[in-house]
């Protein structure tokens, strides 16, 4: 038996023995705390100096996250990678928006909770998805300080510069919600103030739905289930809760629509990201 074979034969036996998770525990230690739990700790440490926000992170993504929610809407959409490109890259450098988002910053009552920077995060992908269906009617439960209404609606006005024109509607119980949907923007929609179930009861028929109202599971679900019959045939359903529930993939089986996930990857963040469930019906109508 060669040297090698021996300290094989050793490290063998040591690994196999009831006692090696104990006597490795120094480096089990040392080896996660280094690659996982460190990183995480140190983004944490310089966001606890540098950002504002206590909820409702925003954050830039990564490129392979990019890269991954052109590939995933292209299939899901049925557009090519380099349209789904364009339409990302339009919000990401929208000065109008930029500017827009900024320039209120200064009079927001929660200006000491909202960073400076306006990050859209996975709401490229709302934006992408009314780029690319053109919707009559876009509905969002849950508007908070309206940075995703801005973003609907900056869609639906690049839509109706093309002909395509649509509304936008956000429910939101707090009636101090959708600070940031004004000036332009507001041109092209509103909050409806109230429990979202009786807001969503009002509505006739709804093109794009997102859900992201009341976080539990059998509200997430009652949403779903008060605005199935209202859907169109070609309209999508967004789940901005689906990182923590199954409620839109369920739904997506008992009614027979198609579910897809796509997570999404803050850069240089602790919060390791949420991500979107997309549920589609007719795929082949999903364009104009």
């Amino acid at each position: 038996m060669t040297v090698r074979d021996t300290l094989r034969d050793v490290k063998r036996r040591l690994t196999s023995h009831r006692m090696f998770p104990i006597l490795n525990f120094p480096n089990r230690a040392i080896s996660t705390w280094s690659n996982y739990i460190w990183p995480t700790v140190r983004a944490w440490i310089t966001w606890l100096f540098k950002s504002r926000e206590e909820s409702n992170f925003t954050y830039a993504l990564t490129e392979r996250c990019r890269i991954n929610f052109i590939a995933g809407l292209s299939n899901i959409l049925n557009q090519s990678p380099d349209v789904i490109r364009e339409y990302l890259n339009e919000i990401q450098d929208d000065a109008d928006f930029k500017r827009h988002i900024t320039g209120l910053l200064p009079t927001h009552p929660d200006r000491y909770r909202t960073d400076l920077e306006p990050h859209v995060g996975r709401r490229m992908v709302w934006y992408a998805v009314v780029r690319a269906t053109k919707p009559e009617v876009v509905v969002e439960t849950g508007v908070d300080q309206g940075m995703g209404a801005v973003v609907l609606c900056a869609a639906l006005k690049r839509n109706a510069s093309e002909g395509h024109p649509g509304r936008y509607f956000g429910t939101d119980i707090n009636p101090l919600a959708g600070y940031f949907l004004k000036g332009a923007y507001a041109e092209f929609g509103k909050v409806l103030y109230g429990d979202s179930l009786k807001s969503l009861e009002t509505l006739d028929k709804i093109d794009l739905f997102i859900n992201d109202s009341d976080h539990s599971a059998s509200y997430e679900q009652a949403e779903y289930e008060l605005v199935k019959n209202k859907l169109t045939p070609r309209a999508i359903v967004l789940g901005d809760n689906s990182h923590v529930t199954s409620e839109l993939a369920e739904f997506s089986m008992r009614h027979g629509r198609r579910f897809s996930f796509l997570p999404e990857e803050p850069a240089n963040h602790w919060y390791k990201g949420a991500g979107i469930g997309i549920s589609t019906g007719d795929v082949c109508n999903l364009g104009v």
